[in-house]
């Protein structure tokens, strides 16, 4: 894989001035170094699609010598989608984005391709413990704990940083810079529709750089998500500083060697079955919004029981003895027993609420060997 010569040698012309010209010099002069020779060896070794009967609706091409990653399709050309190579060979990504890794892009305004890629690790790390212990990811749980950090004197790569007193995992890697010229691209096979155009064949906000990034702030969680966030942030304490507990154990590990450590963090911190009626409301759209959809092989057993009932009754995790709470109240109840069905739920669920912190607050009562 020989290095392409550097593009920094064109300057840009008016057009892409125009377009282009908010954007970093250091980012606007990173050539690829992903030739077709590289794309065919990764498309070989490594499986871009969670579905791999969807592996022949996408084609890769590597850039030409005068592309920058921020570049748009042209008027006439087909719309594809900037990717880092790393995103696959060391972050473990597969394709199409989860809901909640789209929503994070979308509520922030950045494109795959613009965020760095240890931003890509906490969100990907986030997501990934969220499914292991069957909660549904919360993008309002996530930017809680994560503000979107700009980097200084330009406008390049987006990452994620911990609010103070709030950190949770380990970045991927302290300084990681070699990705950026690992760059390349997917279209959409000949008659095929690429999943990030919408209803209108436009593509969403997501795929290309944009120069109008926005925080999403969240100050205070509810009730539920507040004990959500108590119970992740207490779990690496029972660890010797930190170890393991990091983006790159979680998502460079294998699935047993991570569902291990997940598991046995879990025995210490919290008992199952208060754990499992935290996730199964957790899990109720009618309390925390529209339901993510994950591929059941993504979600554990207790997960995979709840989305079978979520829309009717708050669900049962499995193993749980709690009864069933209805949520919905029927259009037809009166005002007054609708107000009084809503404040007995309520209650119920703050009584959860102090059994699950007072659980939270017990000191571990041995560490991991």
């Amino acid at each position: 894989m020989g290095k392409k010569e550097a593009c920094q040698d064109r300057p840009l012309d008016a057009e892409e001035t125009r377009l282009y010209g908010w954007i970093e010099g250091a980012v606007l002069t990173q050539p690829s170094l992903v030739g077709n020779d590289s794309l065919l060896e990764f498309r070989r070794d490594y499986p871009l699609m969670e579905d791999s009967r969807e592996e022949g609706d996408y084609v890769l091409e590597a850039a030409g010598p005068s592309d920058r990653v921020p570049f748009r399709a042209g008027e006439d050309g087909p719309h594809f989608l900037w990717v880092y190579q790393e995103l696959f060979t060391r972050l473990r990504m597969q394709l199409p984005f989860s809901d909640f890794q789209r929503d994070v892009m979308t509520r922030c305004r950045v494109a795959v391709s613009q965020l760095h890629l240890n931003g890509w690790g906490f969100i990907l790390t986030f997501e990934k413990v969220c499914l292991h212990y069957s909660f549904r990811p919360i993008i309002r749980l996530f930017f809680y704990i994560y503000d979107v950090h700009f980097p200084p004197g330009g406008y390049g790569y987006i990452s994620f940083r911990a609010r103070q007193g709030r950190r949770l995992f380990d970045s991927y890697e302290e300084s990681i810079q070699e990705f950026k010229w690992h760059h390349f691209k997917i279209l959409a096979a000949p008659g095929k529709r690429a999943f990030w155009l919408d209803h209108e064949n436009k593509p969403f906000p997501w795929v290309y750089w944009n120069p109008e990034v926005k925080d999403f702030v969240v100050y205070n969680l509810e009730p539920l998500e507040m004990v959500a966030f108590k119970f992740f942030v207490s779990l690496p304490s029972g660890l010797p500083k930190r170890s393991k507990f990091t983006c790159r154990f979680i998502l460079d590990g294998s699935d047993a060697e991570v569902g291990k450590l997940l598991d046995d963090l879990l025995d210490i911190k919290m008992k199952r079955s208060k754990l499992d009626d935290l996730m199964a409301k957790m899990a109720d759209p009618a309390r925390m919004g529209p339901r993510s959809i994950f591929p059941t092989g993504r979600l554990s057993a207790t997960a995979a029981a709840a989305s079978t009932t979520a829309g009717t009754s708050t669900p049962v995790a499995v193993g749980s003895s709690r009864e069933e709470i209805s949520i919905q109240v029927p259009p037809a109840l009166a005002a007054s027993e609708a107000k009084k069905a809503k404040k007995q739920l309520k209650k119920r669920e703050q009584t959860m609420v102090v059994d699950l912190e007072d659980e939270l607050k017990e000191d571990p009562a041995a560490d991991l060997q």
